[in-house]
């Protein structure tokens, strides 16, 4: 008798332990699911990142200013100097060439510039004919390093007709197969100026004349936020960029604004450089360009990202920072589509300036659509959020504090389902490695988010 009774007493120690043991390895299992170990392997990519209008020291000296800088494109763009082939960018000017050499030199790409402006005057009439860029097809031993021409800046219809000649862009498709037709538009402010009765009439006559003739194509807009309230539309312009985008497969570029006076606010802190970037993200920028790297002479802007007399401004420090930030993460960024952005107002402090992305067409709150995991988005300020997706990944988020310049915080709660962490890039000072945060049974996510911040959240199920 007492035997069984040893008996039974040691299988019910052996059954606990067994299910202590089981708990314990539970844990473990949890715990390493939501590893870093067990995020994606993304591929290696990065932002485009240039600025324009480009230095004018361009010796090899003056490209790695530039490049340390976090820029790793020279974007051709003339600036107001004499009409010498010394002097301007365009095809087949020694200054091109110049450049071009010293680009593979440091380890730059190039952005070349086909008639911005200047080339007219120095290279005669027969410059604008049908095959440019056969004629002038110089740059082989540099096509490694080409990303793509400048076509022309801010076209009026009639422009937009010219280059969207079908001669002309079979021309550059020869010489350029893996580099972009660089055509940069009017910001939404602007269509009349431009001999558009609206802003859809352009985005229409762009995509149909120059975006369908090419299997990737490229858009661009300047839309400055911190000139003349145009941020009362940068969203309604980044959105109706972005759905373009996406209709093509487009890349795209947004151009960030990095000058102050004349026309533009006084001066620009770090917060406003990191809202423009990261708000530019938010809507698929492959493409990031400053506008202005070198002050041009002859504007009176207070300065750019160097002052008037190429020494270093503010700017130069602040814009290091956020590139080396957001390139810290842009091959997980760069590895899914944009597929949407909403807006959320504010609980405790409202701008208004969200409305355009806030409504649906029966104007009710506007969500995402059929979503893994996503389920709702709060904050105490403006908020901008956006729905990214991928077909290898799966689905990723990015909340933007949209909120006017303050001291104070944006608490925004997002939630989510089907969910047990959430993998965190991005924000002031990240350098690459994703903070994980389990959400809990309620699938809550509490996030802070200062003015500029913006973070990009891959759910991880």
């Amino acid at each position: 008798m007492l035997k069984k009774v040893f008996s039974l007493l040691m299988v019910s120690v052996m059954v606990f332990s067994v299910v202590g043991c089981g708990q314990d390895v539970a844990k473990e299992d949890a715990k390493n699911q939501y590893s870093l170990d067990n995020l994606p392997k993304y591929e290696s990519q990065e932002f485009e990142i240039s600025g324009f209008w480009a230095p004018y020291d361009i010796s090899e000296e003056g490209l790695k200013f530039y490049k340390d800088a976090g820029f790793n494109t020279l974007a051709m763009i003339n600036h107001s100097l004499g009409n010498t082939s010394e002097e301007q960018f365009y095809l087949g000017s020694k200054r091109t060439m110049t450049a071009l050499e010293n680009c593979k030199k440091v380890g730059l790409n190039a952005i070349l510039n086909y008639n911005d402006w200047k080339a007219e005057q120095c290279e005669g009439e027969d410059y604008n004919g049908e095959t440019p860029f056969s004629k002038y097809d110089l740059y082989g031993e540099y096509k490694d390093i080409i990303t793509g021409v400048h076509i022309c800046d801010e076209p009026n219809n009639k422009v937009m007709d010219e280059m969207s000649n079908k001669t002309l862009v079979e021309d550059f498709k020869k010489v350029y197969p893996n580099a972009s037709y660089i055509i940069n538009l009017s910001d939404i402010t602007w269509p009349n100026g431009r001999g558009y009765a609206s802003y859809d009439d352009l985005l229409n006559h762009y995509s149909s004349g120059i975006m369908s003739q090419f299997d990737v194509p490229y858009i661009s807009v300047d839309c400055y936020p911190f000139w003349n309230n145009k941020d009362e539309r940068i969203l309604e312009n980044y959105y109706k960029l972005a759905m373009i985008a996406k209709e093509y497969n487009a890349k795209t570029t947004m151009i960030l604004q990095s000058s102050t006076g004349n026309e533009f606010k006084g001066s620009l802190s770090e917060g406003d450089m990191r809202w423009q970037a990261y708000l530019a993200i938010a809507f698929g920028a492959d493409n990031l360009q400053y506008y202005c790297y070198s002050l041009p002479k002859g504007i009176a802007y207070n300065y750019c990202i160097l002052n008037e007399n190429g020494t270093p401004s503010v700017l130069y420090d602040y814009v290091k920072e956020i590139n080396a930030e957001i390139q810290s993460f842009s091959d997980v960024v760069l590895a899914y589509n944009w597929d949407d952005s909403i807006s959320v107002v504010g609980t405790e402090e409202q701008s208004f300036r969200v409305n355009y992305l806030r409504y649906d067409d029966l104007f009710e709150d506007k969500t995402f659509k059929d979503t893994k995991h996503y389920v709702s988005v709060s904050g105490t300020h403006d908020t901008v959020a956006s729905r990214f997706t991928s077909e290898k990944y799966g689905e990723a988020y990015m909340f933007v504090n949209f909120a006017e310049e303050s001291e104070i915080p944006n608490k925004v709660t997002a939630t989510f389902k089907d969910c047990g962490a959430v993998a965190i890039y991005g924000g002031d000072g990240f350098t690459g490695t994703p903070k994980i945060v389990e959400v809990g049974k309620d699938g809550n996510l509490s996030l802070e988010l200062k003015y500029g911040e913006g973070v990009f959240i891959v759910p991880m199920a």
